[in-house]
């Protein structure tokens, strides 16, 4: 949202929050601003753009290997088509534009390369209260996947109003690369995940007020609202508070109001502020398409899988050192 960007001087962030070191590799990568306008390069030619393409994919992580994911059903339900009501689908993930390895001296960026989780499902609920660590209901997606062995990302975004509403969306993949930006950020603290969690917005479809209103610059999402971090059993949740942020609130309102008029995406991002972290690549990425608030359902989050003993297995299977621990902020 072009109102909640903020202008952040990453020379601040402490990299020892990541596991960072401080050899040359790791170097903080310094910029004043994360409009796309200003990190084009004007010199750059299609030989240039060629190589730094070549080398930009050297330097990624692998993308997921391709699951299935037949055993994972949400609320809304997947339409590649956008043709039906309270639909989703994957957007192309070069739609979301990234920074490049060589952002630190010409601050340019490449479409993004493939997502390196593959969205699963996503479910619609309502209640007469905020609903807070979703991922611990019975039966949902990050409970699914982790009898398969498989990690989640949730991301809870929080509606508030007289009926609460929260969008889920689960991001899974099967292995969790040791040392690697996911992993960091999987098991990392939350003054980390804070500093790094970026939204990348969208508006395929919608009136011009709400495009204007929305807009497509990213925004650091634990500086804009207030977001909860949930280590539960070889998942992550994020809880995001829109109605922290007057500001969001307001472009949530007015978005709320016509949200059956609109086509909308949502891309997740790690942000990289050290050499070695570049180029940059997108946790995941859903396109929204005409939500019915009509369509969401009452979570039963009472009858829920017993997280503290579910963690000491997760924790017999070493795949985190975090996952009984709820982490707050804010």
């Amino acid at each position: 949202m072009e109102d909640m960007v903020d202008h952040e001087m990453e020379s601040n962030v402490k990299p020892a929050h990541g596991g960072q070191t401080d050899d040359e590799s790791t170097s903080v990568v310094h910029e004043e601003s994360d409009e796309d306008e200003e990190f084009r390069d004007p010199q750059a030619n299609i030989e240039e753009d060629c190589n730094n393409s070549d080398s930009d994919a050297k330097g990624t992580e692998e993308p997921p290997e391709k699951m299935d994911l037949s055993c994972f059903s949400g609320i809304l339900h997947r339409d590649p088509d956008e043709q039906s009501r309270c639909c989703w689908t994957i957007p192309d993930s070069t739609l979301f534009k990234v920074r490049s390895k060589n952002f630190p001296t010409d601050k340019s960026k490449i479409p993004a390369p493939s997502y390196l989780m593959e969205l699963a499902a996503i479910d619609w609920f309502k209640d007469t209260k905020r609903m807070d660590n979703v991922g611990r209901q019975k039966g949902c997606v990050a409970q699914v996947a982790a009898e398969k062995g498989m990690h989640t990302f949730v991301v809870n975004i929080q509606i508030p109003g007289p009926i609460h509403y929260s969008l889920v969306m689960y991001f899974v993949t099967n292995t969790l690369e040791e040392g690697s930006l996911l992993q960091r950020f999987f098991d990392g603290d939350d003054e980390f995940r804070n500093s790094r969690l970026k939204l990348m917005p969208g508006v395929p479809k919608g009136s011009w007020i709400v495009r204007q209103s929305v807009g497509s610059s990213s925004c650091i999402l634990g500086k804009a609202v207030d977001c909860t971090y949930v280590r539960g059993p070889r998942y992550l949740e994020v809880d995001v508070d829109i109605g922290s942020s007057a500001v969001a609130n307001g472009v949530l309102g007015l978005v709320f109001g016509v949200v059956t008029t609109l086509v909308v995406d949502m891309a997740f991002l790690i942000q990289a502020i050290t050499y070695d972290e570049l180029p940059e690549q997108v946790i995941g990425a859903a396109r929204l398409a005409h939500v019915e608030p009509a369509a969401a359902i009452v979570p039963d989050l009472d009858n829920n899988s017993d997280s503290k003993d579910s963690s000491n297995d997760d924790n017999n299977n070493n795949t985190s050192s975090e996952d009984d621990k709820s982490k707050k902020t804010n």
